[in-house]
């Protein structure tokens, strides 16, 4: 029987200016073309950022995956160099929005010239889904958090005038007012010159996705949290499955081994790691409590630390390690760290966190309990959930999240590490290490959602379902 024809399918991406929407986004081109030919289907992804982004993005550049830089208009305190959300000072964030609006046009006419058949994009842009509309492309919103967030915060904006109970209590933040008045916080961060607002950045990208919405889970973990949202919006849910990211040998080569050669001297089971996120700076007071609390504990760690650049203007960000911190027991890196390495690595036992969605999926995939320390946005919903199906020995006290003290955090470490909850946590982590590991190479969630993709824009018609 004469093979079938590959037929071209053209697919631009525009995920939101971060590197943690960016990284899943890449993923997800690497394995839509690699699923690709399975589907009878010659697979060409645009990926849509700015020159700063791309930058560094340049070595995942193929004649399959290819980068395309969007030109975004220059506000005052907003120069190239900063559209972007590295570095990029807190108060600048609102600007960076705006900016990304106003760059509809310039968008739209990147449409005109690369003739995509589909679109993919972030909950940042809704206004995207219309410019492929104006154009006669479908358009799919890709969601880079978990489902329990995207459910709940779903939830909240749909009845934030007549505030209803989530119908998920290991996932509310203590009842219907405790989760209309976050919800109501996380919505009002804003400037008056804003073009979107704020409250309507998630609605209105789940409402333009055309037909379904993709998300970066799996039904094993989350499979109630996506049949509520799917009930919520009237669509499908696809997840896509945790899409991790090897980190490679990158870590050697930026650090001369230092880090693993520290880890390989230690003995099994027995390292904190310690990490709140690339983008995230701590104030002085958190910053100086951390490590308070780890010198309480006595237990060996690795403390992945970010300070902002010597010109940004991160008001009440710490600028250094507080005054007369020498760990004996510890290991101080600042900058970036091969996260997925470390907690891969034998002597690793547990990971204080800020329970990032792929914070929280990277610590699964290792098979390592989770101590939580959430901070802001959906990471307190992503903490709840860890908590909720074993992942998480611990959490750190609050009286609000970023409000919280050294004796706190040496208690949900010491539970986590020499507790029975922790030793509970780290049965169930291995559990879900196998759970996150099969869903991860289950290529058939990728070829699912290329399906369903093709179907949109009417390629592959020949694939059956």
């Amino acid at each position: 029987m004469a093979q079938a024809e590959s037929e071209r399918m053209c697919v631009v991406m525009f995920p939101w200016l971060a590197h943690g929407h960016i990284s899943p986004y890449i993923e997800l081109a690497k394995r839509l073309v690699a699923s690709a030919s399975d589907n009878h289907l010659n697979v060409v992804v645009h990926l849509v950022s700015t020159p700063v982004n791309l930058a560094s993005l340049a070595h995942h550049q193929t004649d399959r995956i290819k980068l395309v830089e969007l030109h975004l208009p220059v506000l005052p305190d907003l120069p190239p160099a900063l559209h972007t959300t590295k570095g990029l000072p807190a108060r600048l964030m609102p600007v960076l929005k705006r900016a990304c609006d106003l760059a509809a046009p310039r968008f739209g006419a990147l449409l005109d010239e690369l003739t995509p058949d589909i679109l993919v994009y972030d909950f940042i842009q809704p206004w995207a889904p219309l410019e492929a509309e104006a154009r006669g492309v479908p358009a799919v919103h890709f969601a880079t958090c978990g489902a329990a967030a995207k459910a709940f915060f779903a939830h909240c904006l749909k009845t934030d005038r007549h505030p209803s109970a989530f119908p998920f209590e290991t996932i509310s933040l203590g009842g219907v007012d405790e989760d209309a008045k976050y919800t109501a916080m996380l919505a009002a961060r804003q400037d008056s010159t804003a073009l979107v607002p704020e409250r309507d950045r998630v609605p209105l990208s789940l409402e333009r996705s055309s037909g379904f919405v993709a998300i970066k889970s799996c039904a094993d973990i989350e499979g109630k949290y996506m049949d509520y949202l799917s009930q919520l919006l009237g669509k499908e849910i696809v997840p896509t499955g945790p899409l991790l990211v090897d980190s490679g040998g990158s870590g050697e080569e930026r650090d001369g081994g230092r880090i693993m050669r520290w880890l390989d001297g230690k003995e099994p089971g027995t390292v904190l790691l310690v990490s709140f996120g690339s983008e995230y700076f701590m104030s002085e007071r958190q910053m100086a409590q951390v490590a308070r609390g780890l010198e309480l504990s006595g237990v060996p760690f690795l403390w992945v630390v970010r300070f902002p650049n010597a010109e940004d203007d991160a008001r009440g960000a710490a600028r250094s390690m507080p005054p007369g911190f020498a760990p004996a027991r510890g290991l101080v890196v600042e900058g970036w760290a091969p996260q997925r390495r470390i907690l891969s690595h034998p002597s690793c036992g547990a990971f204080l966190t800020h329970c990032g969605w792929s914070s929280v999926l990277e610590s699964m995939a290792a098979g390592v309990p989770m101590v939580a320390l959430p901070l802001h946005i959906d990471q307190p919903l992503n903490a709840n959930l860890a908590l909720e199906v074993g992942a998480a020995a611990a959490r750190v006290k609050q009286e609000q999240f970023g409000e919280f003290q050294a004796e706190d955090v040496a208690h949900a470490v010491c539970v986590a590490v020499n507790g029975e909850e922790g030793q509970a946590a780290s049965r169930r982590a291995w559990e879900l290490q196998e759970v996150v590991a099969r869903n991860n190479g289950d290529d058939r969630q990728i070829g699912t959602l290329l399906q369903k993709m093709a179907r949109l824009c009417g390629k592959g018609q020949a694939v059956p379902n």
